[in-house]
């Protein structure tokens, strides 16, 4: 018998046990009205002096006792299952709530960690850009001057060369201007006496009208413009024979040029 039909039990017992007493004090009435109804029939003073009896009630501990169920361990057990979930329930709420504001707080640090990447990048980027800036200015560190007057030179002397061949000739010039032994500006090494015959014989004069009035528009034109743009940047190498070759040093270059390094198209260089 488990525990909840033994409290059923115990509460039938109880109120048998109340309505019993009821019953049997009904009783006990009855019969002693009955006795002093005999009694006073005998004698009339016993029925005077007789004094009615009351009915005692149920006090006040029985009735609780049968209206107030038991209180068995299984019930207490499941308040305290009861009140143990709620307070789990609270802590799991608790956890809940920080786990919560720990993600918020990892989400607002992850979003200031790309605020920083992206700050960077962009300073990169920034850098980057100045830096190609001032590469720009400092390949394009040469005067229209400058240009004009390499550009023609070269057509003059290996306008009918390939593209090497001029590169080769702008850079014979720029060594010239950076070694101590020539003039240091590009106009002084190109005028400078009984160096190049062009200048001479009245070419140089003749290409230089044409640059100035726009008449550069030929594929010959063009290769020597991009080649004395190169040159006039610091490009120094060429491609022979599909290596490339260093022009450092090289200072003189001809036709027929004795104890000649090496040979390009029609011109020798040393």
């Amino acid at each position: 018998m488990n525990l909840k039909k033994f409290a059923l039990f115990v509460l039938v017992c109880s109120l048998v046990y109340v309505f019993g007493s009821h019953v049997t004090l009904a009783a006990a009435n009855t019969v002693k009205e009955d006795d002093q109804k005999i009694t006073a029939t005998a004698s009339p003073e016993a029925a005077a002096s007789a004094v009615p009896v009351e009915l005692s009630e149920p006090t006040e501990k029985q009735v609780e006792a049968t209206a107030a169920p038991k209180v068995t361990a299984t019930d207490k057990s499941s308040t305290q299952k009861d009140s143990s979930k709620k307070d789990n329930s609270k802590k799991d709420n608790s956890k809940k709530d920080s786990s919560k504001k720990d993600n918020s707080k990892k989400d607002n640090s992850k979003k200031d960690n790309s605020k920083k990447d992206n700050s960077k990048k962009d300073n990169s980027k920034k850098d980057i850009s100045k830096k190609n800036a001032s590469k720009k200015t400092a390949k394009k560190s040469y005067t229209k001057s400058d240009l004009r007057l390499m550009a023609s030179i070269i057509n003059c002397e290996a306008g009918g060369e390939c593209f090497q061949g001029k590169l080769a000739v702008g850079i014979v010039i720029m060594n010239r201007v950076k070694s101590k032994a020539f003039p240091n500006t590009v106009k002084g090494v190109i005028y400078q006496k009984n160096q190049f015959t062009p200048t001479r014989n009245g070419i140089l004069n003749r290409k230089l009208k044409q640059y100035d009035s726009g008449k550069t528009k030929s594929a010959q034109w063009k290769s020597c413009i991009r080649a004395a743009k190169k040159t006039l940047s610091g490009h120094n190498t060429i491609i022979k024979l599909g290596k490339v070759k260093s022009m450092k040093g090289i200072y003189f270059f001809s036709v027929g040029l004795p104890n000649a390094k090496f040979k390009l198209g029609g011109h020798r260089f040393k």
